[in-house]
């Protein structure tokens, strides 16, 4: 599966909280708390960028990770 890091971005910048991910990238409240929790069922290409502009990231693997499933590794 893929999942996002920015729960892992903002744990690592005492500066940087959800509210203010909110107030620079004008995405509502509720979608970077899911975005952030890996809770959102997808993600707009459009809120993505935002996110990588406000936190400056120049590549998309600063943002996401594979992460082999458990229940994938197992069948195979």
């Amino acid at each position: 599966m893929i999942r996002l890091k920015i729960d892992r971005i903002i744990a690592a910048d005492p500066e940087l909280t959800m509210y203010k991910l909110h107030v620079l990238t004008g995405i509502r409240p509720n979608t970077i708390s899911d975005l952030v929790n890996n809770r959102a069922k997808h993600w707009s290409v459009e809120n993505l960028e935002k996110i990588m502009n406000a936190l400056k990231l120049e590549d998309v693997s600063e943002l996401m990770e594979f992460v082999k499933d458990d229940k994938e590794a197992i069948k195979n």
